[in-house]
C-alpha cells in the first residue's frame, strides 16, 4: 500500500485491514495441510470452538440461508473438520463439534490472530490499537440509515401480467388485483390493508414481513392448494 492511507475511505482501510489478517489465517492453515477449508468455515470452526454457538446463531450472523449453512456444514464433515451426531435430549436436532483436524484449524487460526495482533501493536501501538477496536466495535453497531420508502404505488391492478413483480416498502391500502398474473412476485415490508385479490395466479407468491389486515381472496381455490402441498411433501 501507498502512504495515502489518510485519503482512503473507511470501507477501503477496511478491506485492506480484513486483508491482511485473512492472509495471516490462510497461510496458518496452509502451513497444517488445512488450507482445504471452505469459505466461512474458518468463522464456522471459530464460533462453536471458542463460544459453541449453536448453528442457528451463527447462520444468523453470517446471512446465510438454511440451505447454504447446511451445505456448507456438509463440506465441513466431509473435508473432516465437524463431527455431527444426533442430540440425545431431542433426536431431531444434531450437535456439532470439532474433530482433531478442526481443532487445529482453530488452534492455528487464534495463533495467527495473536500474532498479528502483535505485530500490530508494535507498530501502531497500544493505545492507537486500543482505540481502532473501540472505533471498529461502535461501527459494529451503527444503525444505518433507513432508505427513503418507495412512492406509492397505484390501488387497482387490473388484467395486467405482473409476474416477478416486486413490492417493496410501500404501503397499499385497499389495493385491487384483479385478473392478473402475480407468478413469482414478492411482497417485502408491504402493508395490505384491506386489499382484494380476484382470479389471480398466486403461484410462487413470496410475502415477507408485510402487515396485512382484512386481507380477501376470490376465485382462488385454498384449500386445493394446501392439500396439494401437503401431498407433495409427504
Amino acid at each position: 500500500m501507498s502512504d495515502t492511507t489518510s485519503e482512503l475511505s473507511f470501507p477501503v482501510l477496511l478491506r485492506f485491514a480484513r486483508d491482511a489478517y485473512v492472509k495471516a489465517i490462510r497461510d496458518a492453515h496452509a502451513a497444517i495441510d488445512c488450507d482445504d477449508l471452505p469459505r466461512n468455515g474458518t468463522y464456522v470452526i471459530g464460533a462453536i470452538a471458542h463460544f459453541h454457538a449453536p448453528l442457528s446463531d451463527i447462520i444468523a450472523q453470517l446471512g446465510m440461508s438454511k440451505q447454504a449453512a447446511g451445505q456448507l456444514v456438509d463440506t465441513l464433515v466431509l473435508r473432516g473438520f465437524l463431527l455431527r451426531t444426533p442430540d440425545l435430549e431431542d433426536r431431531r436436532r444434531l450437535n456439532l463439534s470439532l474433530t482433531e483436524r478442526g481443532q487445529a484449524v482453530a488452534d492455528a487460526t487464534r495463533a495467527a490472530i495473536t500474532q498479528m495482533d502483535a505485530a500490530l501493536t508494535a507498530h501502531a501501538g497500544a493505545e492507537a490499537v486500543a482505540k481502532t477496536r473501540a472505533t471498529l466495535a461502535a461501527l459494529a453497531h451503527l444503525e444505518p440509515k433507513a432508505a427513503p420508502a418507495s412512492p406509492p404505488l397505484p390501488k387497482q391492478f387490473v388484467n395486467q401480467r405482473l409476474d416477478n413483480a416486486k413490492f417493496q416498502r410501500c404501503a397499499m391500502p385497499a389495493a385491487s388485483f384483479e385478473d392478473v398474473n402475480l407468478k413469482d412476485a414478492v411482497f417485502t415490508n408491504v402493508a395490505l390493508q384491506g386489499t382484494k385479490i380476484s382470479n389471480a395466479n398466486l403461484s410462487n407468491v413470496a410475502i415477507e414481513n408485510a402487515k396485512i389486515e382484512g386481507l380477501t381472496i376470490f376465485g382462488f381455490n385454498i384449500k386445493a392448494l394446501i392439500e396439494a402441498e401437503t401431498k407433495r411433501r409427504s
